[in-house]
């Protein structure tokens, strides 16, 4: 959360951080943040409810995958014509196969076949997003 929101060198800080958004004072102390959110419990991630607000008491929450991924900026993005989803939607689900989510989760998260999630992953669908640039000029994958 506080290296999304202030390190430029982040793959994801334009999505954060280039957007203004920002961790409160408080929160800059992981001891606040324990006080204010409590331990995060098994299964859920930190979801803003607001996703053009900040980290801060009152507009941040545990939630499940399935949550986070219905309250997506993206969601209210206006999708390709011959696409069930958002560029910011594929290049979630690239990242999220990364880290070892199964293309069945992938699926049911997204509302997509496991099929249609393999030809993202390998790249045989959404071939321009191949590859973008950070903001050191190094090639990241998308």
């Amino acid at each position: 959360m506080l290296q999304r929101c202030s390190n430029p060198c982040r793959a994801d800080w334009q999505r954060y951080g280039g957007r203004r958004i920002a961790v409160c004072d408080r929160w800059r102390r992981f001891e606040n943040f324990l006080a204010d959110m409590g331990a995060c419990p098994e299964g859920l991630t930190l979801d803003r409810i607001d996703n053009n607000g900040n980290y801060e008491p009152g507009n941040c929450r545990w939630t499940t995958w399935e949550q986070q991924v219905r309250n997506r900026r993206s969601n209210s993005g206006e999708l390709h014509p011959n696409a069930k989803l958002s560029v910011d939607e594929v290049v979630e689900i690239r990242q999220m196969s990364l880290r070892g989510v199964t293309y069945r989760r992938l699926a049911s998260l997204f509302g997509i076949s496991g099929t249609n999630v393999g030809y993202i992953v390998r790249r045989e669908a959404w071939r321009h997003l191949a590859q973008a640039a950070d903001l050191n000029g190094k090639a990241i994958e998308l």
